[in-house]
């Protein structure tokens, strides 16, 4: 933690609670985020405020009646306790049911619009909803009313970040929105290149907060909220992995400024209740303000690291072999990413490869890894293990040999 950072502005965004009913997951999440971030501020001494309360979209799972109604409860439940709601209702699951009526029904019970443009504290948020069309998750005519919004907060505010809040990430920005990941939509891209004053927050991937690809800084910021439901990842160019405990991670964000703009952002474990990762970003909306680089983040990226006591054990069941191996500690304040198993035969020749990905979008995660090998051929064999950052960079591999 950036100990000298005094806050003078705080706001919580978080998406993805997929509500199904009151007291199922997604409602419990959804009220655990609202509890930790009140308690947060509390703690707060010198700020105990929170400015502004966001949620990006897919707020319901099916977009029912009886789900927005449920979410009717934490809406009431935040704001009877101080808490400025502002939410985008998504095209996906909040209007699977109803379609373009629940729009009509969100404004119906918090009496806001779905597309706005607020003044919080200083600070323009300005937020977009599924359109009103049938065939866009959003309309030309939503990027012209955006354009026009962010001309006005950058006159008023030039030397302010300008927050701007979505349900799906801008193509080509943050781990989730890429063609591989195949998360990203286009339509905003060209315009917010335009606005270096751009901080950009959106939901949909379920890619967690704490992976460090979440955070992208080009000609402007943008940065992943997690999600409440679970998450899910791309690895080696394939989509939707649902790693062990994907259904465990839930995460949002606290996003704090200070007196001259610069931001601190806090990823939080919701269900563990504790702080997950930080980030510091000088002043975003001074364009030569980008440490967030893809290209910088690599180069800050260093090998992981195995214990030197580092053993791996074999162990068989029924035919089937499991490997046990230590967690290899990280060396950069990134999490490890990946573990990938090699398995060779005594003249080399390669077995199998496997890889697991470990619980780093958790809290708290084992000091120990385990991997199915399955089935293994009769012999001397050698299993080497290395570890692997969000970024590629590998660490010397761990070895031991084993008769089977």
């Amino acid at each position: 933690m950036k100990k000298d950072f005094l806050p003078a502005f705080r706001f919580v965004i978080c998406s993805d609670a997929h509500i199904e009913g009151i007291g199922k997951p997604g409602y419990m999440r959804l009220k655990k985020t609202i509890d930790y971030s009140l308690g947060y501020a509390a703690e707060d001494k010198a700020y105990g405020k929170i400015d502004g309360f966001f949620i990006a979209g897919d707020l319901t799972n099916k977009g029912s009646k009886e789900e927005f109604d449920a979410f009717r409860e934490l809406y009431d439940y935040g704001t009877e306790k101080g808490l400025d709601i502002l939410c985008t209702v998504a095209k996906g699951h909040d209007s699977i049911t109803m379609g373009k009526k629940s729009l009509e029904y969100y404004r119906s019970f918090t009496g806001q619009e779905t597309d706005f443009h607020r003044v919080i504290g200083g600070y323009h948020f300005i937020g977009i909803s599924t359109s009103r069309m049938k065939k866009h998750f959003n309309s030309p005519f939503q990027k012209m009313w955006l354009k026009r919004e962010l001309d006005k907060a950058v006159a008023d505010t030039p030397d302010k970040p300008v927050f701007v809040m979505h349900h799906e990430h801008i193509k080509y920005t943050v781990y989730g929105s890429f063609d591989e990941d195949g998360w990203g939509k286009i339509l905003f891209a060209d315009l917010l290149k335009k606005y270096p004053n751009v901080v950009d927050l959106s939901g949909h991937s379920h890619y967690p907060v704490n992976d460090p690809r979440s955070l992208w800084q080009k000609e402007y910021t943008a940065m992943g909220t997690g999600s409440l439901k679970y998450t899910e990842l791309t690895v080696d160019g394939e989509q939707k992995i649902h790693p062990e405990s994907y259904e465990n991670c839930a995460n949002f964000l606290i996003i704090e400024a200070d007196k001259e703009s610069n931001l601190r952002i806090v990823g939080v474990d919701c269900i563990a209740e504790k702080e997950l990762c930080e980030y510091y970003l000088e002043n975003p909306a001074d364009k030569s303000n980008r440490e967030y680089t893809y290209e910088k983040q690599l180069s800050r990226s260093k090998p992981p690291m195995f214990p030197d006591s580092a053993e791996i054990v074999l162990s068989e069941e029924r035919g089937i072999y499991s490997v046990e191996y230590p967690a290899a500690e990280s060396t950069d304040g990134m999490p490890v990413f990946i573990y990938r198993i090699h398995i060779e035969k005594e003249n080399g020749d390669t077995v199998k490869e496997r890889k697991t990905i470990p619980t780093y979008f958790l809290y708290e995660i084992p000091r120990r890894q385990k991997t199915c090998l399955g089935i293994l051929p009769k012999g001397k064999l050698k299993i080497r293990i290395l570890a692997e950052t969000p970024y590629g960079v590998r660490s010397e591999y761990i070895q031991k040999s084993f008769e089977v």
